[in-house]
């Protein structure tokens, strides 16, 4: 029997407190299709959808593919970026049926300006056109924070296990392989979610050292091994600038069969949350311990491999703005030779560089245009010594066989600093978002990225040493500054110890 399945990927990573939009345009920059384009669009990308396309050949599906969305994670997304996901599911749901399952790849801390829970409002929505028997399945980044709401309406939940995120395609097969299960009637999976009154936890979800994340991830591995009615153990980090009353981590089972005994497995797994929630392998530097830790190690000389510095509060992975000037003015004041920066995001900027043309001196009033809060902008000169329209394909673990869109981008040298300029923001995840514009990582002592954690599946191959900076932007790890209204409350570690 050949299974008719409704698929789809739409995701974004929204941060509350940002103010910048996501728009269709931010889409559109990253990643868009729809239906008979999508395979076109995500060949060699090692992504969500992939696995889903890799599956159906397997299992021998028939897929209706309506969408694939993913955008830069900024601020709540706009009513056109939400009509343009949502609407290409809904209507393949209405008219392309009737399926016998559905395979939506989210990532499942997306907010609209609509919906605070807007992966919550979409399964509702979908679950209100195919009815209540259709087994929904997603996929789900373990940066996910999991709602009620969400839970409600899915049947098989399926998230990462790695952070950095390497593991999409096969999340997706994990996930694809419970679901023909479903649609053959072998198991019937019902999920079950706990939660604890905590918005961080898990080590942030990391999986390059030894914590609490990966030690929940090997007993779900075990548990799912030895015990047949558990079909998939998902354990989620949450996504902390969320204004979102349930954000925070969360641990997912899904069973065979409504007992019970799964959601004892999820509360104990929660448990083990709560207990080890001061758990956090990072040491986070301010800008000047920053500099004190490159001098010291700069003092055994040069050429021994670069000291990678994450500009961790400035990420845009998360949601931060991409042009605080904090680290940057810090390391030019501090005379840093022979360093890479990556990336600072100033569209105007970068066009007085391309203007300026390459081999050519210019100043320029750098970074700090989203909010100077975070850092005013700063004048600077030097000289454009290339410049390039900002694309390149990324060869790393995480974004492997992906395009990515800085836009029209120029590299300013400044003293000892080469400094990437963009138009789009971008989280620096790729050595190519270097090596594309005649810049090797691995023959500078200093390589700047903002970047939290992932920048570590390309980066931590080549680094001398890693430095955690929290210079203090939108992403810091003092989240007591957020303004938080929708949020339960008490909870860690705001309130609670």
């Amino acid at each position: 029997m050949t299974f008719r399945v409704l698929t789809g990927l739409f995701g974004h990573e929204s941060n509350a407190f940002s103010i910048l939009p996501t728009t269709r345009e931010n889409f559109q920059n990253y990643l868009l299709a729809f239906g008979d384009d999508v395979p076109a669009a995500i060949e060699g990308a090692q992504i969500e959808p992939t696995g889903t396309e890799q599956a159906a050949k397997d299992h021998g599906w028939d897929l209706v593919r309506t969408v694939v969305a993913w955008a830069t994670p900024s601020g709540p997304i706009s009513r056109d970026a939400w009509e343009t996901g949502s609407s290409a599911i809904y209507d393949a749901a209405r008219t392309q049926g009737p399926f016998d399952g559905v395979l939506i790849n989210l990532h499942g801390a997306m907010a609209s300006i609509d919906y605070n829970d807007a992966e919550g409002e979409l399964l509702k929505g979908l679950r209100e056109i195919i009815g209540p028997d259709v087994p929904v399945t997603i996929t789900l980044d373990l940066h996910a924070n999991v709602t009620t709401l969400m839970t409600e309406h899915t049947d098989i939940m399926c998230a990462y296990r790695t952070y950095p995120h390497i593991d999409q395609v096969a999340t997706s097969k994990r996930a694809a392989a419970v679901l023909d299960r479903t649609m053959r009637g072998e198991v019937k999976p019902y999920v079950f979610t706990a939660r604890r009154d905590t918005i961080e936890g898990l080590d942030d979800g990391r999986t390059t050292t030894d914590n609490p994340m990966t030690t929940l991830l090997a007993r779900a591995d075990k548990l799912e091994a030895e015990n047949d009615g558990v079909l998939l153990v998902s354990i989620h980090a949450g996504f902390t600038p969320a204004d979102l009353e349930e954000a925070g981590p969360t641990v997912c089972v899904t069973g065979d069969g409504n007992h019970a005994r799964y959601k004892a497995i999820a509360e104990d797994y929660m448990d083990y949350v709560w207990e080890t929630r001061h758990f956090d392998s990072n040491t986070y530097l301010s800008v000047d311990e920053t500099i004190s830790e490159i001098h010291r190690m700069m003092a055994d000389g040069p050429g021994k491999g670069p000291i990678v510095v994450a500009d961790f509060s400035d990420n845009p992975g998360s949601g931060a703005y991409g042009d605080s000037t904090f680290l940057l003015k810090g390391l030019l004041d501090a005379g840093i030779q022979n360093a890479c920066f990556g990336t600072i995001c100033d569209a105007g900027a970068a066009a007085e560089l391309i203007k300026a043309g390459e081999g050519n001196q210019v100043t320029v009033m750098l970074g700090g245009k989203s909010d100077p809060t975070f850092g005013a902008p700063i004048e600077i000169s030097g000289t454009v010594t290339k410049i390039t329209n900002g694309t390149y394909v990324a060869l790393g673990p995480r974004w492997k066989g992906v395009t990515h869109n800085m836009g029209p981008t120029a590299i300013l040298k400044s003293g000892g600093m080469e400094i990437v300029v963009v138009s789009n923001r971008l989280q620096l995840t790729e050595i190519e978002a270097f090596t594309h514009a005649d810049i090797d990582p691995s023959t500078h002592d200093i390589v700047i990225v903002k970047s939290m954690q992932h920048f570590r599946a390309a980066f931590q191959l080549i680094a001398r040493e890693v430095l955690i900076c929290d210079a203090g932007a939108l992403s810091s790890k003092d989240i007591a500054k957020l303004t938080f209204t929708k949020l339960r409350r008490p909870i860690f570690p705001i309130d609670l110890d």
